[in-house]
């Protein structure tokens, strides 16, 4: 699904968004290959592997440090290192109703215990950790913790051939891409030599930018102060953020750790973004001001889910975070003090915006079973704008 296909104001008494935990079990035809999209790797397994329909994917020189992503949407359970023997460091994500993925001989993780995590998000790097014989990932599909034959895309994996990751879902993002001081929606599309950034226009026509690489998180941010939203993308494995300027020009900024996710923001108020991370584990953010000094902001969970806004309006960037099973968003205003607001269902993926360019920021969500912007204007009235690939 391309494009804007409508765009609607509704009004409505009683949000009907405001509803319960939505069941939603992992089948099958919904997991993808464990790598960025485009890549190919040849995956097997062999009399006595243990267990059988494990699959150990190699891809001849590029097995070591090669980036490993989400087959599909869930939470970290595990995060373990075995040392010199089994599958040494590994991690496993509950994608619920019994459904698990594990991977395993990891050289790095990027992920935390009890982390919720998108599908396609970065969670390791290929190694040779444990009882492994060389670089490789070790990679199973579960359930109730027992292995059973892969499949991918709604394929069953046919062992011993290569298979092309189609692990290629749209992202949402947001941005006041024009500089009319109101918000607008967008996705980021990762394609296989690079990134796809569409931005959907007041007029309902798409900007693409082309920018950065699969297996990128995609970020945006006004890094020049001209009013503009700009792209960027951030590197987990060596923790770098890439900015894109209108004029083509590129920079590179350092900030954080492996297992931290990256936040954007004007943190001090002068009009240009500035970068940050958020430490799960911690439940902790880490903003890095123009200057280098960083600040330090506790709030939230390992489970919850970072977003960033100016609440108040006072022109400085505040962090928030959202309970993703609830959907209730807790706001951390300049001044310490909190607000909290429910808005989506379970399953929907949070985004922020300046919606009605009243210089305060406000909420929203991307629904990725509809392809679904819904963009929280009050308490009873919020836009709908369907764009990007229903997954």
């Amino acid at each position: 699904m391309r494009g804007a296909l409508r765009s609607t104001l509704v009004a409505v008494g009683v949000a009907p968004l405001a509803l319960g935990p939505v069941a939603h079990a992992v089948l099958p035809e919904d997991y993808q290959v464990p790598f960025p999209c485009g890549q190919t790797w040849d995956g097997e397994t062999r009399s006595g592997h243990n267990p059988y329909w494990a699959i150990d994917f190699n891809r001849d020189a590029y097995d070591l440090g090669a980036l490993t992503v989400a087959s599909a949407p869930g939470v970290v359970t595990t995060v373990a290192n075995l040392g010199d023997s089994s599958y040494g460091r590994y991690v496993v994500v509950d994608h619920a109703g019994a459904h698990s993925t594990l991977i395993a001989h990891l050289s790095q993780v990027y992920v935390s215990v009890g982390q919720r995590v998108d599908i396609g998000a970065p969670l390791g790097a290929v190694g040779s950790t444990g009882g492994s014989s060389g670089p490789h990932l070790h990679y199973e599909q579960r359930v109730d913790r027992a292995d059973q034959p892969a499949v991918f895309d709604g394929t069953r994996f046919r062992y011993g051939s290569a298979i092309r990751s189609r692990n290629c879902k749209d992202v949402p993002i947001t941005g006041d891409w024009d500089g009319n001081r109101r918000f607008d929606v967008g996705v980021f599309r990762p394609r296989p030599a690079t990134g796809s950034f569409r931005m959907r226009l007041p007029s309902g026509e798409t900007r693409r930018v082309l920018f950065g690489a699969p297996g990128r998180v995609a970020v945006t941010g006004d890094w020049n102060g001209d009013g503009r939203t700009d792209v960027g993308v951030y590197n987990q494995q060596n923790r770098t953020f890439t900015r894109r300027f209108p004029d083509g020009r590129v920079d590179t900024i350092r900030a954080g750790r492996t297992a931290d996710v990256p936040v954007t923001g004007d943190w001090d108020g002068n009009g240009r973004t500035d970068v940050g991370v958020w430490r799960p584990a911690e439940a902790k953010f880490v903003l890095r001001g123009a200057d280098g000094r960083r600040t330090t902001r506790l709030l939230g969970t390992v489970s919850n889910t970072p977003v960033t806004g100016d609440w108040d309006g006072d022109g400085r960037t505040d962090v928030g975070v959202v309970n993703r099973t609830t959907m209730r968003f807790t706001l951390r205003h300049g001044d310490g003090t909190l607000k909290r607001v429910r808005f989506g269902q379970s399953g929907d993926l949070p985004v922020t915006g300046d919606w009605d360019g009243n210089a305060r920021t406000d909420v929203g969500v991307w629904r990725p079973s509809t392809g679904q912007f819904l963009t929280r204007l009050s308490a009873k009235r919020f836009e709908q704008i369907r764009y990007g690939r229903i997954r």
